[in-house]
């Protein structure tokens, strides 16, 4: 019995964790993004550029970002993908990650793994394969609880809060030599530059803030088959990898 609690534990989990790691983009509406195109305005520095230095500079600013927080919806394979995450370049993060149906909270702090989901996600688990007595008494234990996966599978569902460099590099500003300025918008209040690039099929645009640093604010791909449409905030700001007490953490291995 201990090994079939702990690997219909970790089959739980993994199916976390594979609707997040497969997922990746929604549509690239303008939502969180409002136009600021008043008649007159003070000249900004990024005024006297081309789209392709205010890429550069963005791209700097992005290269020395050592934490965020990313908050949006995304789409792959017919799967949708919510995420409130806020992660860091030492591998550590604390958030939510998920969808509608299966939403999963997650702290890393170093190779510590936690999670921790609702009910129903439980219960839809444990439902395949087991009596409803059966399934009622694995809710009830699981419910309320941060669980620590095993090893391989803490590892796999590290995986998630790892490389934040590498994804800074992917959704950093990509300048082809067609990059379009348009107007500029707003960002959680944050006036922005507005960079476009459009291919025959999709079009990125990404927001780089005007005040302070130039940061990525926000970015969005439209059209095609993985559409995104992330947010960016809590630049440099350390991620909370406060541990859950002792007292609410489950270790599924333990169980008989």
């Amino acid at each position: 019995m201990k090994h079939h609690i702990a690997n219909r534990a970790a089959i739980a989990l993994l199916c976390a964790a594979t609707v997040i790691i497969t997922g990746c983009g929604p549509d690239g509406t303008e939502a969180g993004a409002k136009s600021t195109a008043p008649a007159t305005r003070t000249r900004h520095p990024f005024d006297a550029m081309t789209p392709e230095q205010i890429d550069n500079q963005a791209r700097k600013a992005v290269k020395g970002t050592t934490s965020m927080r990313l908050t949006g919806k995304a789409s792959s394979d017919g799967r949708q993908v919510e995420v409130d995450l806020a992660m860091d370049v030492h591998g550590s993060c604390n958030g939510t990650v998920g969808n509608v149906l299966n939403t999963m909270r997650i702290i890393k702090k170093g190779s510590l793994v936690y999670v921790k989901a609702e009910e129903d996600f439980w219960r839809t688990t444990f439902s395949r394969g087991m009596t409803p007595e059966q399934t009622e008494e694995m809710v009830a234990l699981f419910t309320g609880r941060w669980i620590k996966p095993p090893r391989t599978l803490s590892q796999a569902l590290g995986r998630i809060c790892d490389g934040l460099d590498a994804l800074l590099e992917e959704l950093s500003p990509v300048s082809g030599g067609n990059t379009t300025r348009e107007a500029d918008a707003t960002v959680g209040g944050r006036p922005a530059a507005v960079l476009a690039e459009r291919t025959t099929t999709e079009t990125t645009t990404v927001y780089i803030a005007k005040d302070g640093k130039p940061y990525l604010l926000r970015a969005t791909v439209a059209g095609g088959n993985e559409p995104v449409d992330l947010t960016f905030s809590d630049h440099n700001k350390p991620v909370d990898t406060a541990l859950p007490p002792p007292d609410r953490i489950l270790d599924p291995t333990t169980l008989r």
